[in-house]
């Protein structure tokens, strides 16, 4: 497929698929922490407000082992300090499309290849960690210490090959420099209403189309 293998003493490129990447996951509504008066609930609102700019909290979080593809640039994933990754997750879970046979799903992945910037597909592979069609979703990014994440429990399974590779960059450039416009400005009243209507967010008329 669209999979290589990589030798654990070559340098993290961004591409790399990582397997059992801490993903954090907390409330910011209901924090709990561990002080001198025990366990207790909180918000991070009150933290902040009640906490010296130094100090630290202790806190109890929840944290879960995902997939994540590398989307840190070559040179900062060789020395920087950090990762960036983005979350592999199941493709129904990130598109919410579940095609039923090749043909459709053929005319999907096209189709959001080019109209769908958000997410990345990875087609199914068993050998490099993927059962399943997955996505990398560039809207959950899981930022890990690059010099932990090789020997403290993660696991690389392999990276893109170049035709991949270079369809993933060209992917992220897009994605990170979009800019939002409102795609019904040119529409007259009647089809401005009708836009409205069928849109599952709150539309925002022009005056020339109220």
């Amino acid at each position: 497929m669209i999979y290589e293998s990589v030798e654990s003493d070559q340098l993290i490129r961004q591409g790399d698929i990582f397997q059992n990447i801490p993903r954090l996951e907390i409330s910011l509504s209901e924090i709990p922490i561990i002080d001198d008066e025990g366990t207790r609930i909180t918000t991070w609102k009150d933290l902040v407000d009640n906490s010296d700019e130094d100090e630290d909290v202790t806190a109890v979080v929840k944290l879960r082992p995902v997939n994540g593809i590398v989307i840190t640039q070559d040179c900062d994933a060789a020395r920087g300090k950090d990762l960036c990754l983005a979350l592999i997750d199941d493709f129904v879970q990130v598109t919410g499309q579940n095609p039923q046979n090749p043909r459709n799903w053929a005319k999907l992945i096209a189709k959001h290849a080019k109209a769908n910037l958000r997410y990345f597909y990875l087609p199914a592979d068993e050998s490099f960690g993927l059962p399943k069609p997955k996505a990398a979703d560039f809207r959950t990014i899981l930022r890990v210490p690059r010099e932990d994440i090789l020997d403290k429990g993660a696991v690389r399974v392999g990276r893109l090959n170049q035709v991949a590779y270079e369809h993933l960059r060209e992917t992220l450039a897009q994605f990170y420099r979009r800019y939002p416009y409102n795609e019904w400005y040119p529409l007259d009243k009647d089809q401005a209403s009708a836009y409205a209507e069928g849109c599952p967010e709150p539309v925002k008329l022009y005056d020339w189309q109220k």
